[in-house]
């Protein structure tokens, strides 16, 4: 009977431990945060930023670019539907809808949504992909910070 109830404390013990260990999902999503950290880029999730709930998951990670000392931006949001592939934009953005759609084209499949403020522009993506789509998303910011800026 001990030995019964000693196997099944460990068991316990053994199953407690793997819940708490990172799974493949979390490993590559910490490495692709890691990378746009590398490449100096800032995480927020959207649920933090209070943007419009248009985005397919309220915990889509946005990856922002400050914009240089004395460069003002508009503020706005541009959001493509990953379903059908409308955009709505706001803001800054409201009249710029092909030039949007042209910044989306060279981006990742999973990015949602352009962002716009007087200190950062970014991109809310879906953090599936590798550190290609991260690359893809930096050099993007430039055209953003452009297209945004505030004369």
């Amino acid at each position: 009977m001990a030995w019964f109830i000693l196997i099944a404390v460990m068991l316990f013990l053994y199953g407690s431990f793997l819940m708490v260990r990172p799974s493949a999902r979390q490993k590559q999503v910490a490495l692709l945060r890691q990378f746009a950290i590398e490449n100096q880029l800032d995480i927020r999730l959207a649920s933090r930023m209070k943007l419009p709930e248009e985005l397919s998951r309220v915990d889509m990670a946005c990856l922002l670019c400050q914009r240089p000392e004395g460069k003002a931006g508009g503020s706005g949001s541009v959001f493509r539907n990953p379903e059908t592939g409308k955009i709505r934009a706001y803001g800054v953005f409201s009249a710029l809808d092909s030039q949007a759609e042209e910044i989306f084209r060279s981006l990742p499949a999973g990015a949602e949504a352009l962002i716009s403020s007087d200190s950062y522009v970014g991109v809310c993506w879906d953090e599936k992909g590798d550190s290609a789509s991260v690359e893809a998303i930096a050099s993007s910011m430039d055209s953003i910070q452009r297209l945004t800026a505030v004369s």
